[in-house]
């Protein structure tokens, strides 16, 4: 963890009513200005091909494939890089460094995590993503299968009235999706038996109902020197995936 990241944890045991509490108090450090005004959340550059018109808020994205995680964050980035808060919450595998390298501003991320073995029940993860929701712009949630139909209802329905967006990723559990984000990974560089990993090429395809229509990109991500970019093909189109399995 680095000095320049924020990370709360809340209790581990058990419902705590507090949680919300605890969470709201943040609320008031949060300045997303004209973010809030907006009809969509901005993306990274990199993503300007599969999302145009970038993220419309009150929307649920599911991110899936190899790269979830990953792709999750490229999609938070763009609005982090804007000055807004990002909230993460079940996602114990979160990484600080794959956080930064993805985009996000780490002075500006809260992560709360639950403990193996003394997870939160459904209640408290209603209370954990409705103060989410209300504070930040951009909330990722990588435990929507713990989470029951009730719950998650009643979670969506303050996500559009809030305007935030929520990046769940993997599985959507309960949860009804606006828009798709598949993701498959390929990493360069390594032979038989020889070689190093020098870049990862991420074939990314986007749909849903909030999408006018299907599209498809390739991204280095990261590419040689570790930034994010598009896989340039020479043109202005948006080129046609083959998609290739990895073991």
């Amino acid at each position: 963890m680095t000095s320049a990241s924020v990370a709360h944890t809340l209790p581990r045991r058990g419902p705590d009513p507090d949680a919300r509490d605890r969470l709201a108090a943040l609320a008031p450090r949060i300045d997303t200005g004209s973010l809030a005004a907006e009809r969509v959340v901005a993306v990274h550059p990199a993503l300007a091909t599969v999302l145009p018109q970038g993220l419309p808020r009150g929307a649920t994205v599911r991110t899936s494939g190899r790269a979830a995680l990953s792709g999750a964050l490229l999609l938070a980035a763009g609005a982090s890089q804007a000055g807004a808060w990002t909230g993460v919450a079940g996602v114990p595998e979160l990484g600080v460094q794959a956080a930064a390298e993805a985009g996000l501003a780490l002075e500006r991320v809260v992560a709360v995590r639950d403990r193996a073995g003394a997870a939160f029940s459904d209640d408290t993860w209603g209370q954990v993503l409705g103060a989410l929701l209300d504070g930040f712009d951009t909330v990722v949630f990588g435990a929507a299968t713990r989470v029951r139909a009730g719950t998650a209802r009643r979670v969506q329905s303050r996500l559009a009235h809030r305007g935030a967006v929520l990046l769940i990723v993997g599985a959507a559990g309960a949860f009804s999706c606006d828009v798709e984000v598949d993701t498959r990974s390929t990493w360069e560089g390594l032979g038989d038996g020889h070689g190093h990993l020098r870049a990862r090429r991420v074939d990314v395809s986007v749909a849903g109902r909030r999408i006018r229509r299907p599209r498809q990109d390739s991204l280095w991500f990261p590419d040689a020197e570790g930034a994010v970019r598009r896989v340039e093909d020479g043109s202005a189109n948006v080129t046609p995936l083959t998609w290739r399995q990895t073991g």
